[in-house]
């Protein structure tokens, strides 16, 4: 799998960011504090949770910046194909889309 690109929204720090990721690397830099670790983690949360999570999990993604559930989407490709998946993660009114 590689991934293509990733937008997150309303999550945590972020209003809505959009990485496109370089076809040998990408590196995500910046100074402490500016989501640089939050975006890695939405991106895996993104990939890996369900988007009807609840508890501590959901809350602890919902921005207190801006309003809106938060949402991530990740572009790949796996085994010649292209994907997209998209999350919104709203406790048990959560949406995914593949």
């Amino acid at each position: 799998m590689k991934l293509l690109s990733a937008t997150v929204r309303n999550y945590r720090i972020h209003r809505d960011v959009t990485v496109s990721f370089d076809p040998s690397r990408t590196l995500i830099g910046g100074a402490n504090e500016t989501g640089k670790s939050t975006l890695i983690e939405a991106i895996h949360r993104g990939m890996f949770l369900k988007a009807n999570v609840t508890g501590e999990a959901q809350r602890s993604m919902v921005s207190t910046l801006y309003n809106g559930h938060p949402e991530v989407e990740v572009r790949f490709v796996a085994q010649g194909d292209e994907y997209l998946i998209k999350k919104r993660f709203s406790g048990a009114n959560g949406a995914a889309q593949l």
